[in-house]
Parts: C-alpha cells; sequence; structure tokens
C-alpha cells in the first residue's frame, strides 16, 4: 500500500515468512525424540509413540500395580490357617494332617500345568509337603471350570473320576468371596476377616480355599452359589518386593511425582507392601477391578495431574489407552495391553520406569533449549 509495488512487496513478505517461520522444528522434534527412544531403550523400555517421551517428563502420577511390578512375582506358601490355626512354613519339616487338605483342594482349584507364579506355588508347596499324591490321579477328568469375574473374585473346579459317587469341587479366590459362597454366618464372616488380616500385616497375599461335591449326572449351575460349598482355610503366599524399588520410590517422591498403587489385592497386604516401598497411605487403591482403574485415572486427570499408568491385562487396555502415558508389561503383558501402551517394560521393571521419566525429564529440557536457540538465531534473521 505505501509503494504500491505489489511485486517486490509479495517477495518481501515472502522473504520474511521464510525468516520467521523456524523450519527445523520438525527437524529437531522428529531427531531428539528419536534419540531419546533410542537412549530410553537402553533401559529396557521400548518406546511406541515418540510424542510419548515430551509427555513422560511431565509426569506428576504415577499409577503402578503391586504384583510383579514393585514385587518379584515369585510367590512361596508362607503361611496356612485352619480353624483359626496359623501354622508358618518356615523351615517346616512334616505337614501337619489339619492342613493337609487345604494343600489338596489349592492344587484342586490351580491349573493342572500352572503358568500363573501363585499356582505355581501351590504345585511346589504340595509336592514337598504332601504324603499322598497333590494331582488328582490320570483318570481324573477336569469337567467344568467357573472363572473369576467382576462380580465374584473367585474360581472353582470340578473333577470327576472312576469309582467317584459325586463331582468334587475345589474353589479358591479372595477371602470375603470364598465366604460368600460358603454362605458363612455374619460371626464366621469376621472370624475369617480376622485371620486373613492378620495373614496381611505381613505383607502376604491372602486366598481362602473351600470344598463341595455335586451329584454325577445332574446339569451344572449357571452360577458357583448354586454350590454348597464348605470353608477349609487360608493361605497366605509371599512375594518378595524388589530390593531397587523404595529407592525408586523415594526418586519419585524427590521429583515431585506421587506414585500411586493401584492392586487387587486385600487392603492390609497393599498397606503393609506399600510401608516397605515407602508409598503413603492415602495413595493406596486396593481390591480395584480393571473398571474402576479407568475411573481412577480419568478423576487424577480432571484433577490437572499428568497421568502414567502400568497395567498388563486384557481388561487394563481402557485405563492405558486414558492415561497420558500407559506403560504395558513386556513380559506378562497381554498384545491388547501392549497395543494400547505407549511404553513397553522389557522387564516389568518398576526402577525402568523411573529411569525412563528422568530421561523424559532431559530430553524435555533439552528439547526446550533446542527450540529456544532456534527462535533466537531467526531474530536477527528478520531484522536483517
Amino acid at each position: 500500500f505505501k509503494t504500491g509495488n505489489w511485486f517486490e512487496s509479495t517477495l518481501s513478505g515472502i522473504t520474511l515468512a521464510m525468516a520467521a517461520l523456524p523450519q527445523e522444528f520438525p527437524v529437531i522434534m522428529i531427531v531428539f525424540f528419536a534419540l531419546g527412544a533410542r537412549r530410553i531403550a537402553q533401559h529396557k523400555v521400548l518406546t511406541r509413540n515418540l510424542n510419548a517421551i515430551e509427555t513422560l517428563g511431565k509426569t506428576t502420577v504415577l499409577c503402578t500395580d503391586k504384583t510383579g511390578t514393585l514385587t518379584e512375582n515369585r510367590m512361596r506358601v508362607s503361611a496356612l490357617s485352619v480353624g483359626g490355626q496359623m501354622l508358618s512354613t518356615q523351615a517346616l519339616a512334616k505337614l501337619p494332617i489339619e492342613f493337609a487338605e487345604l494343600v489338596r483342594y489349592s492344587v484342586l482349584a490351580s491349573e493342572i500345568e500352572p503358568h500363573d507364579p501363585m499356582e505355581q506355588a501351590f504345585h511346589d508347596f504340595a509336592q514337598r509337603h504332601l504324603n499322598e499324591a497333590p494331582l488328582p490321579a490320570d483318570d481324573w477328568q477336569l469337567v467344568r471350570e467357573y472363572e473369576l469375574s467382576p462380580s465374584l473374585m473367585a474360581m472353582s473346579h470340578l473333577w470327576h473320576g472312576p469309582g467317584l459317587a459325586e463331582h468334587v469341587i475345589a474353589a479358591k479366590g479372595a477371602p470375603e468371596a470364598i465366604g460368600e459362597l460358603c454362605h458363612l454366618s455374619e460371626a464366621q464372616t469376621s472370624e475369617v476377616a480376622s485371620h486373613a488380616r492378620q495373614l496381611a500385616e505381613q505383607g502376604l497375599r491372602v486366598l481362602g480355599v473351600a470344598r463341595a461335591t455335586y451329584p454325577v449326572g445332574n446339569v451344572w449351575p449357571d452360577i458357583q452359589h448354586d454350590f454348597d460349598y464348605q470353608f477349609i482355610g487360608l493361605v497366605g503366599l509371599a512375594d518378595p518386593v524388589r530390593q531397587d524399588v523404595p529407592a525408586a520410590v523415594a526418586a519419585c517422591q524427590r521429583a515431585g511425582i506421587r506414585v500411586v498403587m493401584i492392586t487387587g489385592d486385600h487392603p492390609t497386604t497393599a498397606a503393609a507392601i506399600a510401608r516397605q516401598v515407602g508409598i503413603a497411605p492415602e495413595d493406596i487403591h486396593a481390591r480395584i477391578t480393571p473398571e474402576r482403574k479407568l475411573h481412577i485415572v480419568e478423576n487424577l486427570k480432571r484433577e490437572g495431574a499428568i497421568v502414567a499408568m502400568t497395567g498388563d491385562g486384557v481388561n487394563d487396555a481402557p485405563a492405558l489407552k486414558a492415561a497420558h502415558i500407559g506403560i504395558a508389561m513386556g513380559k506378562r503383558g497381554t498384545d491388547v495391553a501392549r497395543e494400547a501402551a505407549s511404553l513397553v517394560l522389557m522387564e516389568d521393571d518398576f526402577a525402568s520406569i523411573v529411569t525412563a521419566i528422568a530421561l523424559g525429564r532431559r530430553i524435555f529440557s533439552n528439547l526446550r533449549q533446542a527450540l529456544l536457540y532456534t527462535l533466537t538465531i531467526h531474530i536477527p534473521v528478520i531484522c536483517l
């Protein structure tokens, strides 16, 4: 408008725009994120989404499960409880006869060739301490399974063999769920809860075990509640805390990152483990279902937190997807969980998460400096 020379004015405008716009930004972003992903991979953390590296450095809340992440996921039977009588298995030479039925039915309620560390612990203990064969005879058949469900945290196996007049049913699960299946009275329920709490205070994972029979030839019930269960006792399993976890939790807290434990275990067990690793009592969520995990993540996001979330199961996928940073377990995680996550842990190790967050902060800081430098050097270019 001032000179009336539209051609030269247009060229000047284009020249100024090219000088003002930092074309280096895309290159800087790609290079920094790629190098960051490579550096994080050296610490056994794989990056599935490069943009997650920037968000990783901003994390303010780290939600983690207990088993296999804070603990070693190497379980062993540590204590038994039958009729209020407690038995520690430390240095156990011979299993008292009154505890044999509890051990046997804990095995019958497990898979024949288990992959779960908890069921492997049952089999191992039975093979070492039961005089009779802990597994059903070769001619026994597993005729029906009732799986765990969000509404009932218990599972049952129905067995049948030649010469048996009735099906043999073994159930295991959360003490309160097994008590519900056995239709215990209020006094009995309170007694079982008290014994379970005594075991849980030692940091043990506590399971209840029950038995039942069912006539051969009858139609199987649709739900476990239709069986007439009898309560047998409780089993406490020890799962040691990973040695590097307390230091890693302390490092998070020094860095201003709040560590939240989300677990399906008994609240007392979760509290005992939290004390060992240094997690505050108000940051413990116990007896949590996968659906509740999603609600917890969404609530934290509404509060303005940048949330990193660990998970391994199919049902964890919604929470992993909803979190700003979803972290899947590489060893024990499902394909669905890994697909929903931004990061995958090759070693399922909590310390690796903390290291990745520290590297994310460093990468974010370096990226910010690079972008500021690029903007700064464009100022004299614009002036020229």
